[in-house]
């Protein structure tokens, strides 16, 4: 399922979740949604560039991952009249170092199976 402004405007009760940088800038991939009011970033690489300290490396974004989980858990546990759709968080561009395969795919399922309203885009 490929996630557009006009989906989101015609489920009104959506929440996009997409792959973000902690500058909250860009529109590549996913984050082309990044401005609308039912879009939530989640951050998956530094900057909004393609220099190489711009990725993170699986090491430094153990804590980063959960930390965003602990966020994200805390906004669809208050947000229960929603569903939250979550795309393949890191899979794209900011995935230079396999922070997708190597701990986003492997945990973000179990990480998020206790709420009824998440849906996974993959």
């Amino acid at each position: 399922m490929i996630i557009t402004k006009e989906y989101l405007e015609n489920n009104p009760t959506h929440i996009f979740v997409f792959g973000d940088n902690t500058y909250r800038e860009g529109l590549g991939g996913a984050a082309k949604l990044r401005n609308h009011k039912q879009s939530y970033g989640f951050i998956t690489k530094k900057y909004p560039d393609n220099f190489d300290y711009s990725f993170y490396k699986v090491k430094e974004y153990k804590n980063i991952y959960y930390r965003e989980l602990v966020k994200l858990r805390s906004i669809i546990n208050v947000n229960k009249n929603r569903i939250f759709l979550i795309s393949k968080l890191g899979a794209g561009l900011a995935n230079k170092y396999h922070i997708w395969e190597e701990i986003i795919k492997l945990r973000i399922k179990e990480d998020l199976k206790d709420f009824k309203n998440v849906k996974f885009l993959f």
